[in-house]
């Protein structure tokens, strides 16, 4: 296997190697895997994770015998490892669940037990949708008043300027996006967490979109809850939730009796995909790899050191890629990119773009990428409030490409051909 050697910038050829399906072609031409806002490639060390599980090891857990006792330990360390990833206190404090959508609609029906008609839920409009319907349907369900986080100006980012005029006395969950997954704008969510616990109210973080590309700290920021979603982050299609301890304790979830009180195995309702956890430690291990090689983040010594050394690597690597993208985009003739096209303002941003081209809806354009080797996606992609506030839903929505660490400038450049060969 090749190794992951240190020098200046990522190797992103070495890394490449890590990610067997970046090896696929489209009539003789490498495909580009620019989808990754939908989920990301997996590295072989997940994948042969994964495979040795269901080799050797695959039973329930609780048993008495080898295979039991090796996928409770299994399980075990995948609390751990995610806790390293998130920066969180315990291991406990991480549950798993089949996705983030189901996961945040079983923590919204606990929190909804302890509220009361009038009390409020603030969200955003330009959250991914399972960070908004989970809590309109829990308004509806219990009489609870819904405010809204605006976009700003720039129809790119959210007014924070007026949170204390949205947040009041009655406000008991705030609902917020770290990172938009249709505009690629970072959302300043500790700012919306210390207004939120400045009138007493839960936050609730979505870090889906963020995560494979910024390190993240839910201690620093003191989020109540946020989540995320390991197949958006090199990993198996998974759904993994933080929550404080305490709150995670003092909720009442729902679940079968035997589960008893404590957390996780509160949160987690029925059997968990073993196998998926073990991809995610395969994971958790190239990242690992990552960390150690490029790190220069102080204690990477560890393994939570040496995630975050990796998270930080890329997000630094993907700041060059941001750049290049925006220059790119902007020589394609009467493109029209949304969110944040200033340079000056690529620390705002994760490198995905959207954007229109008149004359051809978005749909079109897909097509017409996957006809060079080139996969991206079209739509709303979920962001349905966002995009409708942008006038685009009955218009076929946006195009988006969505980068990652092991993508290239030189697929930018094939995007680029191919937009210019479509209204050319």
């Amino acid at each position: 296997m090749t190794s992951i050697r240190e020098q200046a910038g990522l190797d992103v050829a070495a890394l490449r190697n890590h990610f067997p399906a970046l090896a696929r072609t489209h009539d003789g031409v490498p495909l580009a895997y620019l989808d990754g806002p939908g989920g990301t490639q997996v590295p072989r060390e997940c994948i042969a994770a994964m495979t040795a599980y269901l080799e050797r090891s695959n039973a329930n857990r609780g048993g008495a015998f080898t295979a039991s006792g090796e996928t409770d330990a299994l399980v075990d360390e995948a609390h751990a490892a995610a806790a390293d990833f998130l920066g969180a206190h315990h291991p406990d404090e991480i549950a798993f669940g089949p996705n983030m959508t189901t996961l945040t609609y079983a923590v919204s029906r606990a929190l909804g037990r302890d509220l009361a008609p009038g009390d409020e839920i603030v969200v955003t409009r330009l959250d991914h949708d399972a960070n908004v319907a989970p809590w309109l349907a829990l308004a509806e369900d219990r009489g609870l008043v819904v405010r809204w986080i605006e976009l700003a100006e720039d129809r790119a980012t959210l007014d924070l300027d007026l949170l204390d005029d949205v947040l009041t006395p009655r406000t008991r969950v705030v609902a917020v996006g770290m990172a938009s997954n249709a505009l690629g704008t970072v959302t300043d969510v500790g700012r919306v967490i210390e207004a939120a616990h400045a009138v007493e109210a839960i936050a609730y973080v979505d870090a889906v979109h963020a995560a494979p590309h910024l390190p993240i700290d839910v201690s620093a920021l003191q989020a109540d809850l946020l989540v995320c979603s390991p197949y958006k982050f090199f990993g198996p299609h998974l759904g993994m939730l933080y929550g404080r301890r305490d709150l995670l304790e003092r909720l009442d979830a729902y679940r079968v009796r035997p589960a008893g009180d404590a957390p996780p195995g509160k949160w987690e309702v029925g059997t968990q995909n073993h196998e998926a956890l073990a991809g995610l430690l395969g994971t958790f291990g190239y990242l690992e790899r990552l960390g150690a090689a490029y790190g220069s983040v102080a204690g990477a010594d560890d393994r939570r050191g040496r995630l975050r050394a990796a998270m930080s690597a890329i997000h630094e690597h993907e700041r060059v890629l941001s750049l290049a993208v925006l220059e790119r985009l902007a020589t394609v003739p009467v493109l029209r990119l949304f969110g944040l096209v200033d340079r000056d303002r690529v620390d705002e941003r994760v490198p995905t773009f959207s954007f229109t081209l008149p004359g051809h809806r978005a749909r079109t354009i897909a097509e017409h990428l996957a006809t060079r080797g080139i996969s991206a996606w079209d739509g709303d992609f979920y962001a349905w409030e966002l995009v409708r506030e942008l006038g685009l839903a009955g218009e076929g929505g946006l195009l988006r490409i969505g980068l990652v660490h092991y993508n290239t400038v030189e697929e930018v450049d094939r995007v680029v051909a191919a937009l210019v060969e479509l209204i050319g």
